[in-house]
């Protein structure tokens, strides 16, 4: 099968398929595609062309496989050597199969075929490395989970790129080696991965798969160490040079732009400068503008709050604007990273990934399967913070919270009542070294201070290590009292 492409503009294309040198498509299925489905579980394949010029066909028999035993067989009619047809799919945990025949005179001859076809749902994971690093435990891998071309990263993508369509989804990287991949300290963020989705990414879709009975195909376009401007829509750029325009491509050359149910955004780190971190929420409008204009079928945004870890001086300002932005926007939701097990400083381990895929999946079943939650499912978030007495100050969460008292760290105990800083104005500076006593109870967390000082705002962790140390902060944390999730952290909340 030769594959034709010719891309006038960003996003218009015609793929033109030579098969048997009897027909000429326009349309028709690929090996290993995956069809959206339509809100009644279906979706339409399509097949268009011509007939060439020295063939005679009038008819085309259609046969349908399912899990490999014939489901359907139809004739198809061609006029004018044209022909346009299509055939309905359903959603679910089976295979599909497409042949067409010329049967003239009795002698049946196979003109095309199509297998491992399925109807299920399309995800978008994109950011920097922590949306998209891979691991050599990541060795599931399931008929079901399907992704499109290849992860590039920065790389450029090339012809031989374009070469890669369809396939299966893996979480895992052939091509990367050496002693820090061996051991889990690379997740081949820098080298190419045809159909690679991430640990997390392949969590999430097994997950799915498992639950709903449903296949999946997810397009992840991390990029390691990438800004948000750098995430971003540049039109005035050849898409191929942007990671925006890289993964876009992908999406479009597999016929999924319209049809992206929610996207997975896991960036930030690389913005906890100043200068980024005062634009970063304006840019996150850019952006969220950007992908409701070219996936038009986008439903949610998932957005992770960042770790404590690699970056700069303002990550505890990033954190609070994208909590802020879950605020903005009805279609993004938070979740938080705060107690996710194994992370090293930057990146987290095979386990800790696996968990941000359990973390996220309830949101996905609450807002994209209509499933009725029993249980809290989100992080905890800071609701208020007042002075409940002269020298104390409540916090007040939308769930009840429980506390670590302390975390060891190279034999060092670190309080949880030294994690939380003071300003005397909005314009900070932190004041460290207050507090008494904290306490939680039921939906509050109780602060007692040393003195009667009386501050205008409070924050909860330090920006990325234990005040006074180089190690980067992990832990005590504050959790939900059912769930066990990280709450979100907050920076210079306002005391009432």
């Amino acid at each position: 099968m030769k594959f034709k492409i010719i891309l006038p503009i960003f996003f218009l294309f015609i793929i033109s398929f030579s098969y048997a040198q009897d027909l000429n498509f326009e349309k028709s299925p690929e090996n290993y595609q995956l069809y959206p489905r339509d809100k009644n579980n279906k979706a339409s394949v399509v097949f268009s062309g011509i007939t060439t010029e020295k063939n005679e066909l009038n008819e085309l028999e259609l046969k349908v496989y399912k899990d490999e035993a014939l489901y359907e067989s139809k004739f198809i009619k061609i006029e004018n050597k044209k022909f346009e047809f299509s055939y309905i799919i359903n959603a679910g945990l089976f295979e599909y199969r497409f042949e067409l025949y010329d049967d003239k005179k009795n002698e049946k001859k196979l003109l095309f075929s199509a297998d491992n076809i399925v109807c299920g749902d399309a995800y978008i994971i994109t950011g920097q490395s922590n949306s998209h690093a891979s691991s050599n435990k990541s060795i599931y891998s399931s008929p079901f989970i399907r992704s499109f071309g290849v992860k590039t990263g920065y790389e450029k993508y090339s012809d031989e790129d374009k070469k890669i369509r369809w396939g299966l989804a893996t979480g895992n990287c052939k091509n990367c080696k050496g002693e820090a991949w061996e051991k889990g300290y690379d997740g081949g963020w820098f080298v190419k991965i045809s159909h690679g989705v991430g640990v997390w990414g392949m969590e999430l879709a097994k997950l799915l798969v498992e639950k709903y009975q449903i296949p999946v195909s997810i397009i992840n376009g991390g990029s390691g160490s990438s800004t948000i401007e750098e995430n971003m829509l540049y039109p005035e750029k050849i898409s191929l040079e942007t990671s925006f325009g890289r993964l876009a491509y992908r999406v479009d050359q597999a016929g999924l732009k319209n049809s992206i149910k929610a996207i997975f955004y896991h960036q930030g780190e690389s913005d906890t400068y100043k200068e980024r971190a005062l634009s970063y929420a304006n840019n996150f409008d850019i952006l969220n503008k950007d992908w409701k204009r070219v996936y038009k079928g986008l439903e949610k945004i998932y957005l992770f709050q960042i770790h404590p870890g690699c970056g700069d001086a303002f990550q505890s300002e990033i954190r609070e604007i994208q909590t802020q932005i879950s605020k903005k926007y009805d279609h993004v939701k938070i979740m938080s990273t705060t107690a996710v097990t194994g992370h090293d400083g930057c990146h987290f381990s095979f386990e800790g990934y696996k968990e941000l895929a359990n973390r996220i999946l309830p949101l996905v079943s609450r807002d994209l399967f209509e499933e009725k939650q029993v249980s809290i499912i989100t992080p905890p978030q800071l609701l208020k913070a007042y002075y409940s007495g002269k020298k104390e100050i409540t916090l007040s969460f939308d769930q009840p919270v429980q506390i670590e008292k302390f975390y060891e760290l190279n034999g060092t105990k670190h309080l949880m009542k030294d994690q939380f800083f003071f300003s005397l104005n909005k314009n900070r500076p932190y004041i460290s070294g207050v507090v008494n006593s904290v306490e939680s109870k039921d939906e509050q967390i109780i602060i007692k201070l040393k003195s009667d000082q009386k501050y205008f705002a409070v924050t909860w962790l330090p920006n990325k290590e234990y005040i006074g140390t180089k190690d980067i902060y992990n832990g005590p944390w504050i959790k939900g009292l059912n769930n066990k999730i990280g709450a979100l952290s907050f920076d210079n909340r306002k005391i009432y």
